[in-house]
């Protein structure tokens, strides 16, 4: 039904529909506790103004794991729902 590079696309943007519902829902102070980000940056690995508003580091309590397991699946969902069609 969708061309293999339709489906790639469309789990992309929902990739990026999670993260920014799941950032907004969370907020910044509760993504700031359950997740660490990198301290170290360079040139290289800045990120601009939305990819610091969707980035969320690594877990670091059993909340942020549940976050990251959470939006793993939720794509993960959509991305099997997508090579059944």
């Amino acid at each position: 039904m969708f061309s293999i590079e339709t489906k790639i696309f469309i789990c992309f943007v929902w990739a990026l529909i999670v993260f920014l519902i799941t950032a907004l829902l969370i907020g910044s102070e509760r993504k700031a506790i359950w997740f660490q980000k990198r301290t170290k940056y360079s040139f290289f690995n800045r990120r601009g103004i939305i990819s610091e508003a969707l980035y969320f580091g690594y877990p670091k309590t059993k909340e942020g794991y549940y976050v990251t397991a959470a939006m793993t699946g939720a794509i993960g969902v959509v991305g099997y729902v997508l090579y059944i069609l």
